[in-house]
C-alpha cells in the first residue's frame, strides 16, 4: 500500500528532527479480484519532534504552529533525547497531541531533565522575541505520563498493522533506531519495513555498545551530520586528548571544554578519570560546571543495562566510573562565577556544547583573551553558533553585546564525536543495501546531505534522496 513521509524538520538542517509516516492502512476485508482493500484508514505516526537550533539555542521558528494537527498523531516515537530531538514534545502535548509517546526506558529517564532545563532557556527567548513561553512545568508533566518507555526488541503494535521496533542507536545512552515494519500477515500487504535512524554513533564511546544492524529494510530514513567528513583522529583520542590536557597545564591557565550535557560530558569524565589514575596527566581540579550535566550522569547510572558489556561489569564489580577526588560539581550561578576568579591551573567542563547559551558564555568571555588558557572543542557546531565561529578560528567573537578578542589556544578533537563519520555512514547503507528500495538523507547540512546521497549512489547502486524541509515522499509500505 502507499504511505507518505513529510520531512518536516531535520530535513536540510541538522536540528529540529520531525518526520510524519503516514501509513493507510486496511479497514475492510482485502478484495483478492480487486487486488486492493475496500476500505482504508489513516495511521499517523511522528517520529522525534525536536527544537531548532543554531545561532541560539532556541530558533525563533520553534515558536511557529506545527505544519501538521497535533490532535491527528497517533503516536510518537522518538529516537534519543538530545533537545533537538525531543524539545518540542511539550508544545506537541500543549497543542492537543494526546497519543503514546514511546522510547527506550533510558531516553525517557533522560527526557525529563532535559526538558525542564529547555523550558528555563525558552524563557529567554520568548523574552527576546515579546512571545510566551514555549510550554511550561504542566506541560512537561502531561508529556511524561504520557510517555512509555520500552527495551530494545520489544515489538510495540503501533496501529494499523505496524509495529515497531527498536534498535540500538549507539549514539547516546538508550538512543534507538525506530523499525516500522507492515508484516505480510496484513491483509492486502506485503511485509516491508522502514527504519529511521535517529543519529547514529560512530563506536567512539567508551561507554555504550556499538551500532546494531538492522535486517530486511526497504527504506531507510538516515542522518548525515559528517557525511562529507572523515575523521582520522578516532584511534588516538585519548592520546589526544591527553596531549591537549598536558600542554594546557603545562602553561598554566584554564582549559576550557564546551560539552553537552548527555553524553559527551560522561564520556570526557570517564576518560579523564582514566588518565589521572593511569598518572598521564597532571592531577588538577576538574569543575562540572553544570547542574543538568549533573542529573543526566546520575540518571545514566540508573540505566546501567544500556551500558556496553564491559562497562556494565564495571559498575557491577561496584566500580565508580565517573567519581574520582579531583571532580567539583558546580550548583549555582556565584559557585560558577567564583571558578573564573581563581587563578589556579583547572579545567572546565560546562554548557552548552555549541557555546549558544549557558554557562559556557561567561566563562569563555574570560578565556578567550588569556593567552595561558585553552578551549577545547570536542563535537559538532552548528551553522550560526558561537561555538562554529571558533571552530573556523575567528579572531574576535561578540558575547554578550561585548566583543572579545580570541587569544587563547583553539583545539577541536571529533574523536569523542557520538556520530558515525562519512565513512561509517556509507558502510552502514551497504550493510543493508541488499533490500534497499531508497535512502533518505537527512539531519545534516546540506553539503554534507548532498555528499552522501552523492556516495551512496555512486558506489552503491542505491537510490537516494535529501529531501528539503516540507517536501513528502511516496513510499510503497
Amino acid at each position: 500500500m502507499q504511505s507518505t513521509i513529510h520531512f518536516y524538520g531535520g530535513a536540510g538542517s541538522v536540528t529540529g528532527s520531525n518526520f510524519l509516516l503516514e501509513v493507510n492502512s486496511p479497514s475492510a476485508p482485502f478484495d483478492s479480484a480487486q487486488g486492493k482493500s475496500l476500505g482504508t484508514t489513516k495511521i499517523r505516526i511522528l517520529v522525534d519532534c525536536g527544537l531548532f537550533q543554531g545561532k541560539h539555542s532556541f530558533e525563533d521558528k520553534n515558536w511557529d504552529p506545527f505544519p501538521f494537527d497535533p490532535k491527528s498523531i497517533s503516536v510518537l516515537v522518538n529516537t534519543h533525547a538530545h533537545i533537538d530531538h525531543i524539545g518540542r514534545i511539550p508544545k506537541l502535548v500543549k497543542d492537543g497531541f494526546a497519543g503514546k509517546i514511546i522510547s527506550t526506558e533510558a531516553t525517557r529517564a533522560l527526557a525529563e531533565p532535559l526538558l525542564l532545563d529547555a523550558m528555563e532557556l525558552s524563557r529567554l527567548t520568548a523574552k527576546r522575541i515579546g512571545k510566551e513561553v514555549l510550554y511550561d512545568e504542566h506541560d512537561i508533566a502531561t508529556a511524561m505520563r504520557q510517555w512509555e518507555g520500552v527495551p530494545y526488541h520489544q515489538p510495540q503494535d503501533v496501529g494499523g498493522g505496524v509495529v515497531l521496533e527498536l534498535l540500538d542507536a549507539g549514539h547516546i545512552l538508550g538512543s534507538a533506531m525506530a523499525k516500522f515494519t507492515r508484516p505480510s500477515t496484513t491483509l492486502g500487504v506485503n511485509g516491508k519495513s522502514i527504519v529511521f535512524t535517529g543519529d547514529l554513533g560512530g563506536g567512539n564511546s567508551p561507554l555504550l555498545p556499538l551500532v546494531e544492524s538492522p535486517t530486511g529494510v526497504q527504506y531507510l530514513v538516515m542522518e548525515s551530520v559528517y557525511g562529507d567528513r572523515m575523521r582520522h583522529d578516532d584511534k588516538h583520542r585519548r592520546d589526544l586528548l591527553e596531549n591537549i590536557i598536558e600542554e594546557a597545564v603545562a602553561k598554566g591557565g584554564t582549559l576550557l571544554i564546551p560539552a553537552f550535557s548527555t553524553e559527551r560530558t560522561q564520556d570526557l569524565l570517564f576518560e579523564i578519570r582514566a588518565l589521572m589514575q593511569e598518572k598521564r596527566i597532571p592531577r588538577v581540579s576538574v569543575y562540572l560546571d553544570s547542574p543538568l550535566a549533573e542529573k543526566i550522569t546520575a540518571a545514566y547510572l540508573a540505566y546501567p543495562q544500556y551500558f556496553s558489556d564491559e562497562m556494565q561489569k564495571r559498575i557491577a564489580a561496584g566500580e565508580a566510573i565517573f567519581d574520582f577526588s579531583e571532580l567539583r560539581f558546580v550548583q549555582d550561578a556565584t559557585a560558577s562565577q567564583k571558578i573564573g576568579d581563581t587563578l589556579d591551573t583547572k579545567i572546565i567542563i560546562a554548557g552548552s556544547g555549541m557555546s549558544n547559551g549557558g554557562r559556557v558564555v561567561a566563562h569563555e568571555s574570560r578565556i578567550l583573551p588569556d593567552e595561558k588558557s585553552t578551549l577545547l572543542i570536542v563535537g559538532y557546531q552548528a551553522a550560526g553558533s558561537l561555538g562554529r565561529r571558533l571552530s573556523e578560528g575567528a579572531k574576535s567573537v561578540e558575547i554578550r553585546g561585548t566583543t572579545v578578542p580570541v587569544r587563547c589556544t583553539v583545539e577541536a578533537m571529533y574523536g569523542y564525536s557520538a556520530h558515525m563519520d562519512g565513512e561509517q555512514l556509507l558502510e552502514f547503507v551497504n550493510k543493508v543495501q541488499n533490500s534497499l528500495k531508497e535512502v533518505f538523507v537527512v539531519m545534516g547540512e546540506p553539503a554534507s546531505a548532498g555528499f552522501l546521497v552523492q556516495r551512496i549512489r555512486d558506489y552503491l547502486g542505491v537510490k537516494a534522496v535529501a529531501p528539503e524541509q516540507g517536501e513528502k515522499a511516496e513510499i510503497d509500505f
